[in-house]
């Protein structure tokens, strides 16, 4: 069984429990340290093997993920 991380090519071919065919749902806003915000994702490729892990738009890509459109941030960004 090959246990190897999905990649772009076959992003399509993965599926999300809650039947959409996105890989990831955006869950909100967080500034880091520096002051600039970061879009979070929850992560919902149900055979993906970080399944349910929270990541940044650069965690999605570099684990081949599809990367969803983010509302624009506005108001209140909550601080790590």
């Amino acid at each position: 069984m090959d246990k190897s991380i999905p990649t772009e090519q076959n992003a399509a071919a993965r599926t999300d429990p809650s039947g959409s065919e996105s890989d990831a749902k955006f869950i909100g806003w967080q500034e880091m340290g520096t002051g600039e915000p970061f879009a979070f994702y929850n992560i919902t490729a149900a055979d993906h093997p970080s399944f349910g892990s929270t990541v940044t738009e650069e965690g999605l890509k570099k684990l081949g993920l599809q990367v969803p459109d983010a509302p624009p941030q506005q108001g209140v960004v909550q601080k790590l």
